[in-house]
C-alpha cells in the first residue's frame, strides 16, 4: 500500500512551486506526427502548405483536478521566388488551465524560419521563437502546504512561504529555436520515402517565474521556466496495395528533457492518403527514478480532401499502463487541421513515380515522374 501512497501524491498534473528548486514542463499534444510546427519553430513553412490547427488535451484525473489544454496555430509558407531565402512564419497559441486552483498559463508565440537546399533530395529550415507567458491564478483557491509538481503533482511540504503573495499573474518574455530537415530516397517504382529529423530548444532564456513574495523568498529566485530539449526522429516509407489503395508506415521517436523530466516517446503511424491514419505508440515518463509508461492509440481522418486543399481530424487516446492508481485515469486529445498547397513545388507526394494503373511491365518501370520537387 505504501508503494500506492507515493504514487498517488505524485500523480497529479499541476504547477505551483516548491521549498527546493520549481520545475516544470510543458504541455505537450501526444500525436507529433500530425502537427510537426507544434515541437519545432524550424519546421514552419517546411511543407509548403498554408494551414490552421486547433486542438484540445484533457486530463481526466482525480478531482477536483481538472487539467485542460487548448492550442492554436497558423502557418503560411514563403513562395521561392523573392523569399530572401525564408522558409515560413507560424503564428502560435496555447492555454494551459487547473481547475483546482485556476492556475492559468497563457502562452503567445511568432516563429519565423529560414530555409537552406542542402542538395537535391536534402533540406533543412532553421527557426527561432519569441514568446510571451502570461500565467495568473487565483490566490484564494490556495492552501498552506499545497505544493504542485508540473507533471506528477501534488506535493505536500510545508511552506510558510505561501503566506503571503506579491501578485496573482506573472508576465515573462522567452525564446525558442529549431532546426528541421528531410532527406528523400526514390524507392524506385513504388514512390518516394523520407527521413525527418529535427531538434529543438524551448526556453532559452529561463525566465524567472513565481508567484510569491520577493522579500527573502528563495523560491522567487529559483523558480525558473526550464530550458527544454526535444529531438524527433521518424522515416516514412510507402506501400502501394495494389492501383487504389496508397498507403505509407512511419515509425516515429520523441524525446523530451525538461529539468529533471524525461520522456520517451515512440511509436508507428499507418496512413491512407485519401482515408486517414491509424496511429500506436507508447510514452515513458522518467522523474527521479520514477518510471510511468503510457499506451498511446492515435486516429486520423481526412475530410473534403481534394488535390489541393483539405482538413484532417486527429484524436489520441492515452491510457497509463500503472494501473491501481490515481494515474489511471485517462487523457484525450483532439486536433482539426486546415491546410492549402501554396508553395506545391515543396509538397513531396510519396507516389509521384508509382506506375499508372494497367502500365504493367519491367519496360515501363524506367518512366517515372519527377520525384524530388525542392
Amino acid at each position: 500500500m505504501g508503494k500506492f501512497w507515493i504514487y498517488g501524491i505524485l500523480a497529479a498534473v499541476g504547477w505551483l512551486g516548491s521549498v527546493e528548486k520549481g520545475s516544470a514542463q510543458d504541455s505537450k499534444l501526444p500525436h507529433p506526427f500530425m502537427w510537426k510546427s507544434f515541437n519545432n519553430p524550424g519546421y514552419s513553412g517546411f511543407e509548403g502548405l498554408m494551414n490552421v490547427n486547433v486542438g484540445m488535451r484533457r486530463a481526466f484525473w482525480s478531482k477536483p483536478l481538472d487539467f485542460r489544454s487548448y492550442f492554436v496555430s497558423a502557418d503560411y509558407p514563403f513562395r521561392e521566388q523573392r523569399s530572401l531565402g525564408l522558409g515560413g512564419i507560424s503564428l502560435f497559441y496555447q492555454r494551459d488551465q487547473e481547475k483546482s486552483l485556476m492556475y492559468v498559463t497563457n502562452s503567445l508565440g511568432l516563429s519565423l524560419s529560414t530555409r537552406i537546399k542542402v542538395s537535391r533530395s536534402t533540406v533543412l529550415q532553421f527557426g527561432i521563437q519569441p514568446m510571451l507567458y502570461l500565467k495568473s491564478l487565483d490566490p484564494n483557491r490556495v492552501r498552506l502546504g499545497d505544493q504542485y509538481d508540473p507533471y506528477y503533482g501534488l506535493v505536500l511540504q510545508v511552506s510558510p512561504e505561501l503566506i503571503e503573495f506579491y501578485t496573482d499573474h506573472v508576465t515573462l518574455f522567452d525564446m525558442a529555436a529549431g532546426i528541421y530537415g528531410r532527406t528523400d530516397f526514390n524507392t524506385g517504382f513504388k514512390g518516394v520515402s523520407s527521413l525527418e529529423y529535427g531538434f529543438s530548444v524551448y526556453h532559452i532564456i529561463e525566465s524567472t517565474q513565481s508567484f510569491l513574495s520577493e522579500h527573502g523568498s528563495v523560491s522567487s529566485e529559483e523558480n525558473l521556466l526550464y530550458r527544454r530539449y526535444s529531438g524527433y526522429l521518424s522515416y516514412t516509407h510507402p506501400f502501394p496495395i495494389g492501383y487504389e489503395l496508397q498507403t505509407t508506415l512511419s515509425p516515429y521517436l520523441m524525446m523530451d528533457m525538461q529539468s529533471v523530466m524525461k520522456n520517451i516517446q515512440f511509436g508507428v503511424a499507418w496512413e491512407e492518403e485519401r482515408i486517414g491514419m491509424f496511429g500506436l505508440g507508447f510514452r515513458s515518463d522518467q522523474y527521479k527514478g520514477l518510471s510511468i509508461g503510457t499506451l498511446l492509440l492515435s486516429l486520423g481522418v481526412n475530410i473534403m480532401r481534394s488535390s489541393e486543399q483539405g482538413w484532417k481530424l486527429g484524436y489520441t487516446f492515452e491510457v497509463p499502463a500503472h494501473q491501481g492508481t490515481m494515474y489511471k485515469n485517462t487523457s484525450h486529445s483532439l486536433s482539426l487541421h486546415w491546410y492549402y498547397k501554396h508553395t506545391p513545388q515543396r509538397c513531396v507526394a510519396r507516389f509521384d513515380n508509382r506506375l499508372p494503373a494497367g502500365s504493367g511491365g519491367r519496360g515501363a518501370r524506367g518512366k517515372r515522374t519527377r520525384t524530388f520537387r525542392y
